[in-house]
């Protein structure tokens, strides 16, 4: 609601209250183009950097061009009618007039608040979006446009309508769910007064009493936010990013906490909904910092884990880094003589001359790390060379992993012998050999094995990892990989972007499955650490693959 000036429409019903009622018009209107305006070069930005379909503000947008829509044809009107219909705010029956009801009802400092938290915000995936919750009758998505929303497939909570519920911002990347309000304490005093509590404290205390058997009827005894807070709750059990659920935040401007007694037992009760609270006074400073808009912070951004001290190596990555297409120039590449190189293999030499794999995207994330593989990957990756490998390629697979010619070399001998096979500059810090270790996933999978302990200590979630497993029929290598990285709980690097992706999302179903049924015990919790994998996407084969003529 929009603070209105006390002489307009409560007046003597002089002409002089006519000026006064325009002028505020006409300041809500210029905060409202404001407004409009920094949504829009917000939205140039991100169009700048195509990003303008990773997020969803279609409903924020309409609401504050609705907003300055509404504030234009008051505008017109008070122009249009002059001073007398203005000054009789209210007429023989005690009645608004239309234009101060409607200022009265903005919503634009609404608007404002956030468009002001988003600017506060990292990684915004959408400013307005509907969350749902799965009805009895069948699965639905908790979020209605998100590919990557996962489904709790047993819910069994009240049905929220199939309107939804509204997350005003979703930042984080996913991981933050943000509600805001502009209520008053009066507003809020005065909605309890409705409801004919005479201590909204003393309601809350015996609605937790009753808790046990009053159940999902207490639902419409309770303030709206409480019910929002319930449901976005719910809405949230339905969705995972990361493996976790969103948190929920309200953000409540206008509300101030310790001051009356019934305000707080309100936002004991938001926070027993299981969501964090913010009010006024903590938010000034919020509003200060938040007056520029820093786009890079905005900004979603795709989720990649944070790269840990040691790299657990995929085959397709040992691939990438010893292939000729990956370290020469097109002139350099070996003839495929009497035959042809196969398309794909093309196409990757056409790739290469725009962009080059090693230097831009392998590089980066090896460089400086200590280089891990599973015996299974580099098994994998010499037969491979045996089979098809040029000799460069079958040179470059010796240096990476210290052996043959290269055996017994030092790190920096070995990238002085690795620079003599490519083009591109060599990183100082790349840590040549890449180790390889005696890894056996089916053991860490076996029923002995209950108890096996990640590199933190904590137990591995041997359940949870089985069932993903036979889901997905997972072959011996992808195992290896991917559960080494797993148990030892740093990054695995692959450009085996099907499994990868297949893998992720088959856990994070899996544990709504053991979230319903409780059937992983401790594994499943608000801690539970998944694979960290990073997804190279470029996939990049040896050039000796090649196609006969004819």
């Amino acid at each position: 609601m929009t603070d209105i000036p006390a002489g307009c429409g409560h007046g003597n019903g002089e002409e002089g209250n006519h000026p006064e009622l325009a002028d505020l018009v006409e300041k809500l209107q210029k905060r409202a183009c404001t407004l409009l305006d920094e949504l829009q070069a917000y939205r140039a930005c991100l169009e700048s950097r195509n990003k303008i379909q990773a997020v969803e503000m279609r409903v924020f947008k309409r609401g504050v061009e609705s907003e300055v829509k509404s504030l234009g044809k008051i505008k017109q009107t008070l122009a249009i009618s002059g001073a007398l219909e203005c000054t009789d705010s209210e007429n023989d029956a005690g009645q608004e007039a239309p234009q101060l009801h409607a200022l009265r009802s903005s919503n634009l400092p609404f608007w404002e608040a956030v468009w002001r938290i988003a600017k506060s915000c990292r990684g915004i995936s959408a400013l307005g979006k509907r969350v749902y919750i799965e009805s009895k009758k069948g699965r639905r998505r908790g979020t209605k446009d998100q590919a990557e929303d996962r489904i709790n497939s047993c819910s069994t909570g009240p049905k929220i309508s199939d309107k939804g519920v509204l997350v005003d911002i979703v930042a984080e990347n996913g991981l933050e769910w943000i509600k805001i309000s502009t209520i008053t304490e009066k507003r809020l005093l005065f909605e309890m007064a409705k409801e004919g509590w005479e201590s909204y404290a003393d309601f809350s205390d015996e609605s937790e009493a009753d808790d046990s058997s009053a159940g999902a009827t207490n639902r419409n005894g309770k303030l709206e936010l409480i019910r929002i807070a319930e449901d976005l709750k719910l809405a949230s059990r339905t969705v995972r990013v990361q493996f976790q659920h969103p948190r929920i935040r309200f953000v409540l401007p206008n509300i101030r906490e310790g001051v009356l007694s019934d305000v707080d037992a309100f936002i004991d009760d938001l926070r027993a909904a299981g969501v964090e609270v913010q009010c006024g006074p903590g938010l000034q400073l919020l509003s200060e910092q938040s007056q520029e808009m820093d786009i890079d912070r905005m900004l979603p951004a795709a989720i990649t884990p944070r790269l840990t001290n040691t790299i657990n190596i995929d085959c397709t990555i040992l691939l990438a880094l010893i292939s000729d297409i990956s370290h020469c120039s097109r002139q350099q590449l070996p003839a495929p003589g009497a035959s042809t190189y196969h398309k794909a293999i093309l196409r990757q030499i056409e790739a290469e001359e725009s962009s080059h794999l090693v230097f831009d995207e392998l590089y980066p994330v090896l460089d400086g790390h200590v280089l891990e593989c599973t015996a299974h990957a580099a098994g994998r990756m010499r037969e491979i060379v045996q089979c098809m490998g040029t000799p460069s390629e079958t040179k470059r697979a010796d240096i990476i992993l210290g052996v043959g010619t290269a055996r017994g070399q030092s790190a920096s001998q070995l990238r002085q012998a690795w620079s003599e096979h490519t083009v591109h500059p060599v990183p100082s810090e790349l840590q040549f050999p890449i180790r390889i270790v005696d890894f056996d996933g089916t053991q860490l999978l076996s029923s002995a094995r209950k108890t096996a302990r990640c590199a933190s200590g904590g137990i591995f979630p041997s359940r949870v990892a089985n069932r993903a497993t036979n889901l997905m029929s997972l072959s011996p290598i992808n195992i290896s990989v991917f559960f080494y990285g797993w148990s030892r709980e740093i990054v695995t690097f692959t450009s085996n972007r099907v499994v990868a992706t297949g893998l992720l999302k088959t856990i994070n179903e899996v544990l709504d499955e053991c979230e319903h049924s409780d059937s992983a015990g401790d594994e499943v919790d608000s801690n539970f650490i998944g694979p960290q994998i990073y997804i190279c996407e470029t996939a990049r084969s040896l050039i000796g693959k090649a196609k006969s003529k004819g």
